[in-house]
């Protein structure tokens, strides 16, 4: 029998190279036991085989099984265990490790033999397809432990129940667990898309849409029905588990080469979810590789692949299939005058989402070229909603992901459209010539899953209003989450190498800095943002000096001895990177500035300063606090800043220590504030002016000041950026808005005096002569 185990051990370690998720749970004790869910031996040797590896040996006795043929075992070892508490002190505990394997870990799909091949339902196939299984899917095994199910807090919940009771009970746990998890990881079989297409097409909303589209263009309902089929097969997935597969494998040899590290955060708490929950992935959206990096590691960690809203300018030949079998849903870019399309498309989404397969879609709606988060379109998320409202029984997670990378594929496209070139379309060959790019490596890039957002809860949160009507308290709710959702995304920021040396390199871009300068800095920025109130969940480690002469091999950062400076171009793409931290700089950067300029900066002078501008701070940066948490939030920034010595006290008076780090975040947050003056002071003097005007004069003394005073920030003129800062005012009752002309509803004076008295007199001047050229 020895002599078989060893046989069986070394053909498992020659076909199967497992991953395990969960291994914090993987820890043996005198009173641990593990329950797995199949009676197959192979899965029991890998468990042993993986304690063996972590140096702890696990007698096979200590292994339960909760297959259909072993319930009787099983509920006759749990209800002994529960006797056996009663041996034990009230400290001790019985806690039974629930453990799945998995081997082809993807759905199988209805007619298609060929994607059997990888697909979890050869195990059901006998002996010859269990050990086919393991030779074609070996080498992707995942191993998923999940948390402990304790027997002393199960039996305290029934504290009078016998013990055969209480194994009951836990039976029907492990049940349900290995159920869900199941669902979790593989998701739910795939349709035939006829199939699915016959379904979407029966729905009365759908019925409804068609039959009004055939009134409204005089023609039949089969014809506007054929169209209706034409539109579904050109939005829906094909979703197959083969091409999956294969581009997984690719994909992972793919990230080794041209990515040092792919930093993932955050994950654990979407794996503990989502057994319980459909999952909803709400990624900022900064490169075409964001998709394909988030599904490739989903996968590897044991999570469903999702299906992805993604725009139909890719939906070319070759490309868009490819895309499409890997889960792409194509849509239009807006769909809003043609109701039966509208239509369809939330059919076919509540369709998917009821089924239980993972979505995701871009919350921004395309990709951020100044590396800032962009407004919210919400489109998409009111379908998830009202879809959530109809079918409320299934609970739904939305999980806002941060993607970043420390160098951008499409750098190169994106300082071009900046500059007024026409944005390149994507096709398969584009694809083909692009592999050119990635002969070098691109440094490190990030995965960070934040706190995921509960549907039902969040419904609960907004408060309900009797002088609204459905629509506006439905617009209300989504424009209220996806506010939550961008802030969560800020929140689960990953300071990358990059930007740190952005936002330091960038503070006076003309200036060349000393390698041992530079690290010191970077160091010290680090040390600040990880004290912040709002700290990134990671922040790249190791010597700044190596993240510096990898900048530069990567034409980021140009060298000369043992100085590094910023040419134009580097300088133009830098900004890029600097402005993800923006969130997390411009605060403090904000404060040190009104205690450097200020004439009184004392320490409750100073919150009410910024207490006036955090709404617009907080509606551009997508900021967590409001108002009540705001005051401690400052407290903790000055008390922080203090211990980091960028400010000391003296008596009551707060005065700036001018580190280079402290000069560094005022010169990045003064652009902002400068800005803003150039709004205020367009509508001084009683002027009243249509939006578009006020955006595009705007936008023209803004690229002067860009221009004459090098701030390198393409965002700086952005008429989104600005749009959202005149309606943030509008809001905040600061102007007033009809017809579309806004104009001052406050005494302007005094808030223009100001605001001149805190910012440089030279960008004060150059705002005065662009407003009254000579």
């Amino acid at each position: 029998m020895r002599g078989l185990n060893r046989i069986s051990r070394f053909l498992l370690r020659l076909i199967i190279n497992s991953t395990v998720e969960g291994r914090q749970h993987l820890k043996p004790t005198p009173n641990t036991l593990f329950v797995i869910e199949t009676a197959r031996y192979s899965h029991r040797l890998l468990l042993i085989e993986q304690l063996r590896r972590q140096g702890n040996t696990l007698p096979e006795q200590k292994i339960l099984c909760a297959a259909h043929d072993h319930q009787d075992d099983l509920r006759n070892r749990i209800e002994a265990q529960v006797d056996k508490l009663s041996f034990l002190n009230p400290e001790q505990d019985i806690k039974i490790v629930p453990i799945s394997v998995y081997h082809g870990r993807m759905p199988q799909r209805e007619t298609s033999y060929l994607n059997l091949l990888y697909a979890e339902s050869w195990s059901k196939t006998g002996i010859v397809g269990r050990f086919m299984q393991l030779l074609v899917n070996g080498r992707q095994t995942l191993m998923q432990v999940d948390p402990a199910l304790s027997l002393r807090q199960l039996k305290k919940e029934s504290p009078h129940q016998p013990a055969g009771v209480i194994a009951h009970k836990a039976m029907r746990v492990f049940h349900h667990h290995f159920y869900r998890r199941r669902l979790a990881i593989i998701g739910p079989n795939l349709s035939h898309r006829s199939t699915l297409f016959t379904l979407i097409l029966r729905e009365p909303a759908v019925k409804e849409a068609i039959y009004q589209t055939a009134l409204k263009q005089n023609r039949t309902v089969e014809q506007v029905n054929n169209d209706a089929k034409v539109l579904l097969k050109g939005m829906a997935a094909n979703f197959s588990p083969t091409t999956t597969r294969i581009l997984a494998s690719l994909l992972s040899i793919f990230w080794k080469k041209i990515y040092k590290k792919i930093h993932i955060n955050g994950i654990e708490r979407i794996q503990l979810c989502a057994p319980e929950n459909q999952l909803v992935y709400l990624p900022c959206h900064r490169s075409h590789m964001d998709y394909v990096m988030l599904s490739s590691h989903l996968y590897r960690h044991g999570l469903m692949v999702p299906h992805i809203a993604a725009g139909d300018n890719l939906n070319t030949p070759v490309l868009g299939n490819i895309l499409k079998r890997g889960g792409a849903i194509f849509m239009r870019r807006s769909f809003r005058d043609d109701p039966l399309y509208a239509q369809l498309f939330q059919s076919y989404l509540s369709v998917m989402s009821n089924k239980g397969h993972s979505l995701e879609y871009f919350i921004e709606g395309g990709r951020s070229r100044t590396g800032r988060l962009l407004p919210a379109k919400t489109g998409l998320l009111a379908m998830t909603l009202e879809n959530h409202l109809n079918h409320p029984e299934k609970p739904v997670a939305l999980i806002p992901v941060w993607i970043s990378y420390d160098k951008l594929v499409e750098s190169k496209s994106y300082q071009q459209e900046l500059s007024g070139g026409e944005k390149r379309k994507e096709s398969f060959l584009g694809l083909i010539r692009s592999l050119k790019e990635f002969r070098h490596q691109f440094g490190d890039a990030a995965l960070s899953f934040g706190e995921p957002i509960m549907l039902q809860q969040a419904f609960n949160e907004v408060p309900e209003s009797t002088d609204q009507t459905p629509a506006s308290t439905k617009l209300e709710l989504t424009q209220h989450i996806s506010q939550q959702v961008l802030q969560r995304i800020n929140q689960s920021a990953y300071a990358n190498q990059t930007a740190i040396l952005a936002t330091l390199m960038l503070s006076n871009p003309k200036k060349q800095r000393s390698i041992t300068e530079l690290s010191e800095e970077a160091e010290e920025l680090v040390a600040l943002l990880n004290i912040l109130p709002n700290p990134p969940i990671a922040t790249a480690t190791g010597p700044v000096k190596k993240w510096i002469k990898q900048a530069c091999k990567r034409r980021q950062l140009s060298r000369s001895e043992d100085h590094v400076f910023l040419s134009s171009t580097q300088a133009q793409e830098m900004t890029f990177y600097r402005n993800q931290l923006h969130h997390m700089t411009l605060l403090p950067g904000v404060f040190l500035l009104l205690a450097k300029r200020y004439p009184k900066p004392l320490p409750q002078t100073l919150p009410r300063l910024l207490n006036t501008l955090y709404p617009y701070l907080k509606a551009e940066l997508y900021l967590p606090w409001d108002a009540i948490e705001l005051k401690t939030a400052l407290k903790q920034l000055r008390l922080r800043m203090e211990k980091r010595g960028l400010i000391k006290r003296e008596g009551n008076i707060i005065r700036v220590i001018e580190t280079p780090l402290s000069i560094a975040l005022m010169q990045t947050a003064e652009p902002i504030l400068v800005r803003y003056y150039i709004v205020f002071r367009l509508l001084s003097d009683g002027t009243v002016m249509p939006i578009a005007d006020l955006v595009s004069e705007s936008q023209r003394i803004a690229a002067h000041l860009h221009q004459q005073f090098a701030f390198n920030s393409p965002e700086y003129a952005d008429a989104r950026v600005l749009n959202v800062f005149i309606q943030t005012l509008i809001q905040q009752n600061v102007f007033a808005e009809k017809d579309g002309q806004v104009h001052y509803q406050i005494e302007s004076n005094a808030l223009l005096k100001r605001a001149s008295q805190i910012l440089n007199p030279h960008y004060v001047n150059a705002i005065e002569h662009n407003l009254h050229p000579r």
